[in-house]
């Protein structure tokens, strides 16, 4: 049985900090693949500043191409309505019905997951992989996962440092797994680069390439203008 991760968000632009911790799942969790699946429409998030979804792809190409086991997968792209991570998953166990997947939130997710779409029914579909930013609470971990799936029980499967794991009855795992984290978000990049502020070693010079061609499109998602593109001519 194969091992594919699913690691998901808007990537609204995909900077380092993406590029940086799907590498360190890689590293740690060695899946045959890990695809990054970019979100078409996201549910729970405001559409007005979101870049189409074929230059977000774009960006996300470029900076995972040296990565060889860091693919991206335009899934969403084509499903109508609200790009629902049970229904992604769903359409992977589809077409991956041999492999064993995992999927990569963040902590804070986690502790909301119930109340997403079929949230809580998630973790039948595939592992979830929860990586908490710094000084997150692991307790808080558990304390989710005992309220919420009460049925699961402690499991030594990963056996990566400040990890835990448990199990439940369908075989699927919740998993603990702290792994440094840069402190970078879209949002930083998209103020830095709306102020004509310099965004070098905050995405990859590849993606920062093709903001530029993009510029008059960034501006326009994003709500600047003409004299807040200074970044795009240098």
């Amino acid at each position: 049985m194969h091992h594919i991760g699913l690691l998901g968000g808007s990537f609204n632009p995909v900077h380092i900090g993406h590029v940086r911790l799907a590498v360190e799942i890689a590293e740690t969790l060695r899946p045959q693949r890990l695809d990054l699946v970019p979100c078409a429409i996201p549910p729970h998030k405001p559409h007005r500043s979101l870049l189409p979804f074929d230059l977000r792809y774009e960006m996300l190409t470029a900076a995972t191409r040296a990565f060889p086991t860091l693919q991206v997968n335009p899934i969403e792209r084509s499903r109508p309505g609200p790009s629902y991570t049970w229904d992604t998953l769903a359409a992977y166990a589809q077409v991956e019905p041999e492999a064993r997947l995992f999927f990569v939130l963040g902590g804070e997710d986690f502790h909301t997951l119930p109340h997403w779409h079929r949230g809580r029914e998630l973790p039948l579909l595939a592992d979830m992989v929860v990586v908490p930013r710094a000084g997150a609470d692991r307790g808080a971990f558990m304390t989710t996962t005992r309220e919420y799936w009460p049925e699961a029980r402690p499991d030594d499967a990963c056996t990566a440092p400040g990890s835990i794991a448990y199990s439940l009855p369908g075989g699927t795992r919740l998993i603990y797994l702290p792994l440094p984290r840069l402190d970078i978000s879209a949002s930083l990049v998209r103020d830095k680069w709306m102020a004509g502020r310099d965004i070098s070693l905050l995405v990859p010079d590849a993606v920062k390439a093709i903001m530029r061609d993009n510029a008059e499109t960034l501006a326009a998602c994003w709500g600047g203008d003409d004299s807040a593109m200074p970044e795009a001519t240098r």
